[in-house]
């Protein structure tokens, strides 16, 4: 064999090589945007990737919440700072609240990957402006009567984007591996966090990052829970998605 025929093929394997151990990169169209949101470690084969937390970067994570009371159908409440989830009475008129959030950084995932581990972290906070009243359910709570305030996590099934978002155009979800959130246990500082590598592995095969949804799993009043969200001033306090997969 010629040597400039030998240069050729090792060059040709080591392109090879390159493309099946880094497919995530391969695929993904936007690596440097993902990167600046990700922070990763490979080890024997698998890959950790952390979303959100204290690695949030600017449009590396979405969220609003809607609300069914009849003044706010048509709004969008993307500046909100905290996770919130509720139904409640506004001046007498009942709404039911729910969230709608994403890690843009799934997107550097390709459809196919076998997930292998995916925890999603929710933290609580101290105050809220939203719901002064904090969280529904806990000991001595006077909102107990009403009932425990789990929820679910559900994957979105179709498009949405932040800044347009209302209840009366609200994406569909599916109930398909939803992930139960429990009851708080106090007031405020209730955190969370869950299993959701079926909900993330369900996003990767679908080809299509459209989130998650937050909701009541008994959508009456008097219920609420509340989160810090991706605004909050506290990086270490947003929500943190860590996900291992093979590569």
């Amino acid at each position: 064999m010629k040597i400039s025929n030998l240069f050729l093929t090792l060059a040709v394997i080591a392109a090879l090589m390159m493309s099946s151990c880094r497919k995530d990169l391969a695929t993904d169209t936007h690596p440097q945007q993902h990167d600046q949101a990700i922070n990763t470690s490979v080890k024997d084969g698998e890959k950790t990737i952390t979303l959100g937390g204290s690695y949030d970067k600017a449009g590396s994570q979405e969220d609003a919440h809607v609300n069914s009371n009849p003044a706010w159908v048509n709004s969008n409440f993307s500046s909100v700072e905290d996770f919130l989830i509720a139904t409640w009475t506004y001046q007498g008129t009942p709404g039911t609240i729910r969230e709608f959030f994403k890690f843009n950084g799934l997107a550097s995932i390709p459809a196919g990957t076998t997930i292998i581990s995916a925890t999603l972290t929710l933290t609580g906070v101290s105050t809220s402006v939203a719901a002064p009243q904090g969280n529904s359910y806990y000991p001595g709570s006077p909102y107990n009567s009403s009932g425990t305030n789990p929820a679910w996590l559900k994957r979105v099934t179709s498009a949405w984007t932040e800044s347009a978002i209302t209840w009366n155009n609200q994406p569909p979800t599916t109930t398909t591996n939803a992930t139960a959130i429990p009851p708080s246990t106090s007031q405020w500082n209730y955190s969370v966090t869950v299993n959701v590598t079926a909900l993330v592995q369900d996003i990767v095969n679908s080809g299509q990052n459209n989130g998650f949804s937050l909701q009541l799993q008994t959508e009456a009043y008097y219920r609420s829970l509340i989160f810090t969200g991706h605004r909050n001033a506290d990086p270490n306090k947003r929500p943190k998605l860590v996900v291992t997969y093979q590569i």
